[in-house]
């Protein structure tokens, strides 16, 4: 009867077994290597991608908030020179008041009869200070200021007889409140020819 010796048969078996199981660990290992190196790179490209995002972000945010600042600095400017306008607006309103309001106030003179000395205008009051032939012509002047819309009360502050040109007159002091609405100059109307008496 023959014997066969399988021992070393079965020890280069399990030799080759052990040496495969090693080659596919090694094998394993180093895919596994190779895929956190290629993971490692691929999320070390993709953090400093986002972190070249963040910082465009960051400038384009520095970029709008200058270009906010600048439009702050132009609205300012601009209520700046809205305020700058309305005052000149205000001003030039007020220089075209003037003259229309003395205009609108030699049309009310009783003709022929008075005259004016001197005239103070300001903004809330206007001082008339003249020369009549009586007290009935002061009155009558001081309704057609009260008529005629300019002014929201007219009183006389002062009357006396006096001599002028060797002619004795009245002479009188007026303080009349002036309207603040500058449109209460442009709408008034007032036909003198109308309110005049019938004296000569």
């Amino acid at each position: 009867m023959i014997r066969i010796n399988l021992l070393p048969y079965r020890a280069a078996r399990t030799k080759e077994n052990v040496r495969k199981q090693v080659s596919v660990f090694i094998l394993g290992m180093i895919l596994l290597l190779v895929i956190l190196i290629v993971g490692q790179g691929y999320l070390s490209a993709r953090t400093n991608a986002m972190v070249d995002e963040l910082d465009g972000l960051k400038k384009e945010v520095t970029r709008y908030e200058e270009t906010a600042k600048k439009v702050e600095e132009y609205k300012a400017e601009l209520q700046k020179l809205d305020q700058q306008i309305k005052v000149v607006a205000q001003l030039e309103a007020k220089r075209e008041a003037t003259p229309t309001l003395l205009a609108k106030i030699a049309d009310l003179v009783v003709t022929g009869r008075m005259q004016f000395t001197r005239m103070k205008v300001n903004d809330s009051t206007v001082e008339i200070d003249g020369l009549t032939l009586d007290n009935e012509t002061v009155a009558e002047f001081m309704t057609r200021l009260e008529r005629s819309g300019l002014f929201t009360a007219v009183a006389l502050t002062s009357s006396r007889q006096t001599i002028q040109f060797d002619v004795e007159v009245k002479e009188f002091k007026l303080v009349c409140r002036r309207k603040m609405e500058k449109a209460a100059l442009a709408e008034v109307e007032t036909p003198v020819e109308a309110k005049k008496p019938g004296r000569k």
